[in-house]
């Protein structure tokens, strides 16, 4: 039997990775099993169940969850021989982040949140500083620049791990871990296996039973704050920070020469005859009716999906230097900043977390751009929860232009962010990416080289833009002017009370 470990924070999305996990494994003859650690209550072994996944709840109660954990798990093992299972899962949340439940010899996963902050990393103890593999979540939640900068302190707490993305909703990822997993030795018991790290120690009055607080009922194990020590420290530094020594871990740049989308299926499960390539320096819009799959195909390239999505599209790529975990940047129609920090502090942590030097230059570059797209200007010393969604997203599309490691930029309905469209794209181009946009914008569909037609969940066709579109393109941005022009005179208070037929007549 494969035995693999999974531990955590809490509600980092252990359970949804692990379901999502076991629905890529699932084959006829294979039987899956769960031991699902927890302190008073868990509602997990029902979703389990649910999904025909062998289930065994183990509740420590009053009792420390790590030494519960640990008195318990070869029982726990036995137990799934003995019932045939071709892979136990254990299921623990790490509640003090100082948990250890990893064994020596055994495949070691740890899922953490990527909402939980980008200090949560160096917060957390061996159950990710000794884990063999990482699966961040949530990660299609927050800003670009916030992904890059978390995978990068993840990397500082654990130089080792491979670093995985899966989203527990749509599972997303779960292909790649579930390919580690077939790979987990196989383990007929854990006795004689040694931890890779030792068990928190208590063994104190307040184990025994104790309530009264004060000094003259503490005996046992305990530990004191010196505060003494505290007072000669030196101010404490901002909570958001990278430390000026951390460098990169991996320096060596992703290239892509092109990437190529391979057919899938359509909702009804009829072929999608499709075999597209496209090359760096090209823009790709994509166009169809709301609810069509446009995201769904942006979705297919952001995982790389080699035939495990709903869609079983397959995304190939050609290139050098290529690691899966850093090809692609997202900018997404529900993108949140989560970090309280200003924009100038936002830029420089990126910057830090891509070894670049010259933070001043590269703050104000980045700035200068982000506010040559928005329609208002913003300083550096702005909060970044305070951005507009036009700045926000003006902002996101300049930081990746020049900070993002991704060689591959997803654009989700850019026309809705109020940001300048033409020069976006061409900033993005201009550094060497292949840029996808999903668009109901005629505008934008002709800014790009090629489009894709997307009907009933799968590419209909592909339209080259010919030079009778691009004509029209020129007459279609005067419009675009001009009702820019009105929009700007709504806002500034002006009334639309003149000869609009003759306004539009006329040239710019």
């Amino acid at each position: 039997m494969k035995f693999v470990t999974f531990s955590g924070p809490p509600s980092s999305g252990k359970t949804a990775v692990i379901l999502k996990v076991i629905d890529c494994l699932k084959s006829a003859e294979s039987k899956f099993g769960v031991i699902k650690f927890d302190c008073l209550t868990t509602y997990d072994d029902v979703l389990y169940k649910k999904a025909g996944v062998e289930v065994m709840v183990g509740l420590s109660g009053n009792l420390c969850p790590d030494h519960f954990y640990i008195s318990n798990i070869d029982d726990c093992v036995k137990y799934g021989v003995e019932k045939g299972l071709d892979l136990l899962i254990s299921e623990s949340a790490g509640l003090c982040n100082r948990c250890s439940p990893h064994i020596k010899d055994v495949l070691a996963v740890c899922v953490i949140d990527s909402l939980s902050g980008v200090n949560t990393p160096k917060k957390i103890g061996p159950m990710l500083k000794f884990a063999d593999i990482i699966v961040i979540t949530k990660g299609d939640i927050i800003s670009q620049a916030e992904r890059e900068v978390f995978t990068f302190m993840v990397k500082s707490a654990n130089p080792k791990a491979k670093i995985l993305y899966v989203n527990g909703l749509t599972g997303q990822g779960a292909y790649e871990l579930s390919l580690s997993i077939k790979e987990a030795k196989e383990v007929e018991d854990l006795e004689g296996k040694k931890l890779r790290f030792t068990m928190p120690s208590a063994l104190c009055s307040y184990c025994l039973g104790e309530t009264i607080i004060g000094e003259d009922y503490q005996t046992g194990n305990t530990k004191k704050i010196n505060f003494q020590e505290i007072k000669c420290k030196s101010s404490p530094v901002s909570s958001y920070s990278l430390d000026e020594n951390d460098e990169m871990i991996e320096k060596e740049d992703t290239i892509i020469k092109s990437i190529t989308i391979l057919g899938g299926h359509d909702k009804n499960g009829d072929a999608e005859n499709i075999e597209l390539t496209i090359n760096v320096g090209e823009v790709i819009c994509i166009v169809g009716p709301t609810g069509s799959g446009k995201s769904r195909l942006l979705e297919d390239i952001e995982c790389m999906a080699k035939g495990d999505t709903p869609t079983g599209r397959i995304i190939k790529i050609n290139g050098e230097n290529l690691n899966a975990n850093k090809l692609v940047a997202q900018l997404s129609q529900n993108m949140n900043f989560v970090m309280d920090v200003s924009v100038e502090e936002f830029i420089r942590m990126h910057a830090k977390s891509r070894n670049v030097r010259e933070l001043k230059d590269i703050t104000e570059k980045i700035v200068k751009y982000a506010n040559e797209l928005a329609g208002e200007k913003f300083s550096s010393d702005v909060p970044i929860t305070q951005l507009s969604g036009g700045q926000s997203r003006a902002l996101m599309i300049a930081d990746t232009a020049f900070l993002s490691i991704s060689p591959i930029v997803l654009i989700d309905e850019i026309e809705n962010a109020g940001v300048d469209r033409s020069r976006a794209l061409e900033l993005l181009v201009k550094e060497g990416k292949i840029v996808f946009v999903s668009t109901h914008d005629p505008i934008l569909a002709l800014l790009g080289n090629k489009r894709i037609i997307i009907k009933n969940g799968a590419v209909s066709k592909v339209i080259i833009t010919n030079t009778k579109e691009r004509d029209n393109l020129r007459i279609m941005k005067k419009i675009d002017n001009k009702m820019s022009q009105l929009r700007n005179a709504l806002r500034s208070g002006n009334k639309i009370d003149w000869n609009m037929e003759k306004y539009f007549q006329e040239e710019d």
